[in-house]
């Protein structure tokens, strides 16, 4: 038992309490919107994301050869999806080569593209994020549907000499329900959504040639552009300067949009058995933008990979071998950040280059 004076020791008087919950205490445990104790339960009981899908694919294809100089293929393929979405599409494909002889050829190509979303897509439907860090500035939640595509493609090959080759190709991708992905915070895991509609163009050139019986190198520059124009999904993943951004007529840029990318390879051979490659990656600058901008409206500074793999093989007797091989990644220790995760759509937090990384491996051929 508890008499009067023990139940005032344990609640003083008035005063204390005051000082334990008064009104700046409270102020500070719940400054603003956005911050504190989400209103309702933050996944309730029946937030059971489990999807199970279904798809059945038909095609059917078909080479035509008139002559040494012309060949057509023709395609039909089916797609229908069931699951996360239920869509359906009827896809033709067309491609034409012309080669006036053996040194040179011409090819053009049409072809209906269908991408159904992915299953793993989190919609929050059954998330309550309300005034917690991670509510989101407009909660419009549509599922994401099916990437449906108009792509054309046009290119040529050449022989030149007797050792090297070189192609140019142009493409341009037309899409409704153009296909994206946002990192959701720091989380690995990608969060799908589409954009009303969009582009993809670009132009790349390569070249392959062949210097000497033991020394062999290839190459290739690229030009490419990515747009998207308006929100069809994903609208709670993004801040709301974003969506008024893609909601503008001129669109915004996608944010692996970099304008030139290319890369290298150079094989050397000094023995039969062992084979020195060395590679090289450049990429212009993945989309971003200055504080206040337009979301991707600038570029990311450029970036130089350069990797090395030295390769040994030992044959044995029945066509048996044993490949022993060490790659390098990152030979000069570059440190670059390939995007800040800022002023972009679908990146929310930074991302940086692999260190110089070295790798062994060893297979066993039988």
């Amino acid at each position: 038992m508890h008499d009067d004076h023990d139940m005032h020791d344990d609640h003083d008087d008035d005063h204390d309490m005051h000082d334990d919950h008064d009104d700046h205490d409270m102020h500070d445990d719940h400054d603003d919107h956005g911050h504190g104790e989400p209103v309702g339960g933050v996944i309730n009981r029946n937030a059971n994301r489990r999807v199970i899908g279904y798809r059945e694919e038909f095609w059917i294809q078909d080479q035509y050869t008139p002559n040494d100089q012309w060949t057509i293929n023709l395609g039909l393929r089916l797609d229908n999806i069931h699951g996360y979405i239920e869509a359906f599409q009827v896809s033709p494909r067309i491609g034409v080569t012309y080669a006036p002889n053996k040194r040179h050829a011409f090819r053009a190509f049409y072809g209906r593209l269908f991408t159904p979303p992915n299953l793993e897509a989190l919609p929050f439907l059954a998330l309550n994020l309300e005034g917690t860090t991670a509510e989101p500035e407009d909660d419009t939640n549509i599922r994401t549907k099916p990437e449906r595509s108009h792509y054309f493609e046009i290119g040529s090959t050449h022989a030149i000499g007797r050792s090297t080759v070189i192609q140019l190709t142009g493409y341009h991708k037309y899409s409704t329900n153009m296909a994206d992905a946002h990192q959701f915070q720091s989380t690995p895991m990608l969060n799908y959504f589409a954009f009303e509609r969009g582009w993809q163009q670009g132009i790349d050139f390569s070249v392959k040639t062949k210097l000497s019986n033991t020394l062999t190198a290839r190459g290739n520059v690229a030009w490419g552009r990515c747009k998207g124009f308006g929100l069809q999904s994903g609208h709670f993943l993004l801040h709301g300067h974003e969506l008024r951004d893609i909601q503008l007529p001129g669109g915004t840029y996608c944010d692996h949009s970099q304008d030139i990318t290319s890369s290298a390879v150079v094989t050397y051979r000094p023995f039969t058995n062992t084979t020195i490659t060395a590679q090289m990656f450049f990429g212009s600058g993945l989309r971003s933008a200055e504080e206040g901008q337009r979301t991707n409206s600038g570029n990311e500074d450029s970036n130089t990979t350069y990797n090395l793999s030295l390769t040994q093989v030992f044959p044995f007797a029945k066509k048996q071998k044993l490949l022993l091989a060490v790659d390098v990644v990152n030979l000069f220790d570059q440190q670059e950040f390939l995007n800040t995760g800022e002023q972009s759509v679908g990146l929310g937090v930074s991302h940086a280059n692999m260190p110089r990384s070295v790798f062994f491996r060893a297979q066993w051929f039988f």
